[in-house]
């Protein structure tokens, strides 16, 4: 469902009395995308983790999106205060409130780059976010998250029979299944996940890539239909605090050989790419979501759900793990990769303990009680 920004807006604004008008049309004159410069001058070379300034990029293409779907006729790096409120109420409607402010922060940032340019100046007495996030400030407060609506396993059975895509029934399985965050699901290489059938296993045997073989991960040895996640301090952008090695059920095992078996063949170590060849991203796994979930699972602001996202997927597992399959905590903790105690460290022998400790205790009870699709 297409957002009308028109009504996402209470008041209305002078748009001929705007401070920025008289600089758009020579800022449309010039093929620059300021964005990608700020990036790639700027972001890319801040002494922050990688997963940072991934966050930069999601809220860049965010905005940047928003700004062509909506006001096409406007330079993103230009928009008034109008144009931003309606962005900010489209965010909400996606995402907590605090969050929604981190993302107006990193754009701000670019606008305030843009003030101090000699070349583009924007007027230093008007600051459209920073008015924004005042009058907005109800909106941006970090609050409690609204619960999910009530879905039963029949309701996820349906949508996911209704998954007629190969590569998206097989993303949107494995993170019912695993619980795990979209960033790790994109960041699974091939080495990292083992699957028992032979036409997946000679494909994938790493002749002529650069890359190992499929499985061939040390924390896969002697484990079969399994998949290894890294914890943060390993792997950018996953957060999960431990190592985790995490059993792949029949249904997962089925639906992957699926997509395996008409993966683009290219030379990228990555488990799901798009159908360009390029590593899946997490924008893609919301849009994945979004198409499949929504409008049945999405609710506005003002209701009493949130809607419908990935990270449905890892409240749905634990939930099903712990109150559904009875597992006990340390177990399910253990599948979420969560820290569990002052003896968990991240040294290579430390991992390798961890894993040990667990893998083999969670594995016949996990294959036993994960919940069936039908598949």
């Amino acid at each position: 469902m297409t957002e009308n920004p028109e009504d996402l807006i209470a008041d209305e604004f002078d748009l001929e009395t705007d401070p920025l008008e008289r600089f758009n049309s020579g800022m449309q004159k010039y093929d620059v995308d300021w964005y990608e410069h700020y990036m790639n001058e700027y972001v890319e070379n801040k002494d922050i983790k990688n997963s940072y300034k991934d966050k930069y990029r999601d809220a860049f293409d965010d905005w940047k999106s928003f700004m062509e779907e909506h006001y096409p006729e406007r330079h993103p790096t230009l928009a008034n205060q109008y144009q931003i409120e309606a962005w900010v109420k489209s965010l909400c409607r996606r995402m907590r409130g605090d969050n929604a402010r981190k993302q107006i922060n990193l754009i701000k940032e670019v606008y305030e780059w843009m003030q101090d340019s000699q070349r583009f100046p924007h007027p230093e007495e008007y600051h459209p976010y920073a008015l924004t996030k005042r009058k907005l400030e109800g909106h941006l407060k970090a609050e409690d998250a609204k619960d999910h609506p009530e879905i039963t396993l029949d309701d996820v059975r349906e949508v996911v029979e209704s998954i007629k895509h190969v590569g998206e029934r097989a993303a949107t399985v494995f993170q019912l299944k695993t619980g795990v965050r979209s960033t790790e699901l994109a960041n699974i290489r091939l080495s990292e996940i083992h699957i028992t059938n032979a036409d997946v296993l000679n494909h994938y045997d790493g002749s002529g890539q650069s890359y190992g073989a499929m499985g061939s991960h040390s924390q896969l040895n002697d484990r079969s239909n399994a998949v290894f996640i890294p914890p943060e301090d390993v792997r950018d952008g996953n957060k999960r605090e431990c190592p985790t090695v995490i059993p792949l059920d029949d249904e997962t095992r089925r639906v992957l050989i699926d997509w395996l078996l008409i993966r683009p063949d290219n030379s990228d170590p990555h488990l799901f790419l798009t159908q360009k060849g390029k590593p899946l991203e997490r924008n893609s796994l919301r849009h994945v979501w979004t198409k499949h979930w929504h409008p049945e699972y999405e609710f506005d602001e003002g209701d009493e759900y949130r809607s419908i996202s990935p990270h449905f997927s890892r409240h749905w597992f634990s939930s099903w793990f712990r109150a559904e399959a009875q597992m006990s905590e340390p177990r399910v903790q253990y599948l979420r990769g969560d820290k569990q105690g002052p003896d968990i460290g991240n040294s290579r022998s430390a991992m390798h303990r961890y894993i040990r400790s667990f893998y083999e205790d969670i594995e016949a009870e996990y294959r036993d009680s994960v919940f069936k699709l039908g598949l």
